[in-house]
């Protein structure tokens, strides 16, 4: 398998910089997972250079949302270079079958993994051969001792052995938004704003529809809740992010505070809706990409 490459530069502007050619290595990718390989996808991973630049705010002051609905694409990148996408597949039938989704509806990717191809970290590859996650699940399977030993930032402190959190237990920052925002694993602090208080695995605020929605088109003993991304609602203060899968607080990286998201797994490590991002991002996404 081709080795991966990243690079990150911060520039005077406030720019940040990442230059990847998408390749997930040193992670483990593929089915079986370590092999690189995807029997039930018909896409293969293939290197595809591309340079991303999206002002960091990282740290920033607390101020009002300016929310920008998330589509289809790269919504942000991981630290080791892997495009993140929202948990809705492309248009068309589930694979493997001629069934469209309702009208106003579309399959969630995670949900229907195994139609899609996807691999135990939660990605798969594009016709293009781009690779990207839908989930925490890159952070729970296939982010191990190699990802640790690439990155001073994981590797230079643990939580008990786990290399992917702070000493105080709370995530470290494992990708970036393309809003500019942090991405931290599932655990933060207990009060946001209480650098001493303790690590909890953070929550979402969504939920399936306590019955389906109009529209649907079938009953959740037909079709079970979950198939589809319109299933769920927000309800706020259900968990401990909000509509974005966010949050403001202070964290061992930002003590002053700062917005950031997080990833959200139950208390199994199965991701939970949404996944990563909520259906909007908190801010716009400046992202510039091209590719070479």
């Amino acid at each position: 398998m081709a080795i991966s490459s990243t690079t990150a530069s911060l520039h005077s502007n406030g720019n940040i910089e990442i230059i990847t050619n998408g390749l997930p290595d040193p992670a483990l990718y593929g089915d079986p997972l370590g092999s690189g390989l995807f029997p039930d996808n018909p896409n293969t991973i293939t290197p595809h250079t591309q340079t991303f630049e999206f002002f960091y705010r990282g740290g920033e002051a607390k101020d009002l949302p300016n929310p920008q609905q998330t589509t289809l694409g790269p919504q942000g990148i991981a630290l080791n270079g892997v495009v993140l996408f929202n948990p809705s597949a492309a248009p068309g039938p589930l694979p493997g079958t001629t069934t469209q989704p309702p009208v106003g509806f579309s399959y969630n990717a995670v949900y229907n993994e195994d139609a899609y191809g996807v691999d135990a970290c939660g990605g798969h590859p594009e016709e293009d051969g781009n690779y990207h996650y839908h989930s925490a699940a890159f952070l729970v399977n296939c982010w191990g001792s190699k990802v640790i030993s690439s990155n001073s930032y994981f590797s230079s402190s643990s939580y008990n052995g786990d290399y992917f959190r702070h000493p105080d237990g709370h995530s470290k920052i494992v990708g970036i938004c393309f809003d500019g925002y942090p991405i931290y694993g599932p655990f933060g602090y207990t009060n946001p704003n209480d650098q001493l208080s303790e690590p909890i695995r953070m929550r979402s605020s969504y939920r399936a529809y306590p019955s389906p929605r109009v529209g649907r088109g079938s009953t959740y003993a037909q079709i079970p809740p979950g198939v589809y991304v319109q299933d769920f609602e927000y309800v706020e203060n259900l968990g401990t992010l909000d509509e974005f899968n966010g949050r403001y607080s202070v964290t061992p990286d930002y003590p002053s505070g700062t917005y950031a998201y997080y990833l959200t797994v139950d208390s199994e490590n199965r991701p939970v809706y949404p996944y990563i991002f909520g259906n909007s991002t908190r801010k716009p996404r400046a992202s510039f990409e091209h590719a070479h």
